[in-house]
């Protein structure tokens, strides 16, 4: 593995970050003047969301995906990269769906779903779409789940007629529920493995958003920090502050590393050696998730703990993705079980 990211890596996370920055939140205001449509359209003008291609083999590696998963995170911006272009994408891909499945997906047009437990833990099977939930769907064309037997597997297309939005704890991200009878639209047979690939580039996602969503609020009290004035001096220069920072930044960082080498597993390693360097990451990643953005909210004092300070917004954002496909707990069973089955 490149320990080091390429020219063209450095160049693809400059200008997310920039796209990130001028279209992601500054306050809890931005949640309701913010032009999702043109967000989503410049992500699409950038071939951003085309990373992971449904017509063609994969032009980005999943180190790009964790890049700009990451990027958008870290500035709040509320648009379903994650959900659509990254995990429905990718099942897509992965499936070898038709044109009339992916069309419009890459440019901006269209835009897809995935169904999951309530629980955010796992692809909802097609028999209990009524109590599964579309994760980071907002303004979805159709939805996908999982049909057929445990021995021939179908991913299944769902209408969204029968879907509504729901509060969720994430407000940047929104979450659909079915309100009607499902009515599946088409099918396709899927291959050996493919539920494990996905996995593994979904997990990688789910830890790049922990990442982001860590690093984004560690960012913005550094910068408070240096502008907040008490007892006559900043309060970045207290002790105490710059330790609980430098504390928050090693964990971060770490996360990031082994993010990044699962970002890199996806692709250059088989399935079973990429999805437990992705159950990896994620456990890392959710088991330091809460202590960071805490810390942060912490950090601010009295203010960070109101409606109006931007810290909360991470906090909600990092515990959701905590629990997207399993939080640290269920990732270390699986990484123990794979373990010892391969023993």
């Amino acid at each position: 593995m490149r320990a080091l990211l390429t020219d063209e890596q450095v160049m693809l996370k400059e200008t997310v970050l920039s796209l990130a920055t001028a279209h992601g939140m500054v306050n809890p205001g931005d949640l309701s003047t913010i032009d999702r449509g043109r967000t989503w359209q410049d992500l699409a003008d950038s071939g951003i969301l085309a990373l992971r291609s449904t017509e063609t083999d994969a032009a980005a590696s999943g180190v790009e995906v964790a890049l700009v998963t990451e990027a958008l995170a870290s500035a709040l911006v509320p648009v379903p990269y994650l959900g659509s272009a990254v995990m429905a994408a990718e099942l897509l891909r992965l499936a070898e769906a038709p044109p009339d499945w992916t069309q419009g997906l890459d440019d901006g047009q269209r835009r897809a779903g995935v169904l999951l437990d309530p629980a955010l833990g796992a692809l909802a099977l097609l028999e209990r779409a009524p109590q599964a939930v579309a994760f980071d769907a907002e303004g979805a064309d159709f939805v996908l789940c999982l049909g057929g037997t445990s021995a021939h597997p179908e991913l299944v297309r769902l209408d969204i007629d029968a879907f509504e939005r729901v509060n969720a704890a994430d407000l940047t991200r929104g979450v659909l529920r079915m309100t009607g009878t499902p009515r599946a639209e088409a099918s396709l047979a899927l291959g050996d493995n493919v539920i494990d690939q996905w996995l593994a580039l979904c997990l990688v996602g789910a830890s790049a958003d922990i990442v982001g969503a860590m690093d984004g609020s560690l960012h913005r009290f550094v910068e408070y920090s240096k502008a907040r004035v008490q007892f006559g001096v900043p309060i970045g220069s207290f002790q105490a502050v710059q330790h609980m920072c430098a504390e928050a930044l090693i964990s971060t960082e770490a996360a990031r590393s082994v993010t990044t080498y699962a970002a890199w597993a996806v692709d250059e390693l088989d399935a079973g050696e990429a999805l437990l360097a992705a159950r990896t990451a994620k456990a890392y990643a959710s088991r330091t998730a809460r202590t960071v953005c805490e810390t942060m909210m912490q950090c601010y004092g009295g203010i960070g703990q109101t409606w109006e300070n931007i810290a909360h917004f991470y906090l909600r954002r990092a515990l959701t993705s905590r629990e997207l496909f399993g939080n640290e707990e269920v990732q270390l069973a699986e990484i123990a079980d794979f373990r010892l089955r391969r023993a």
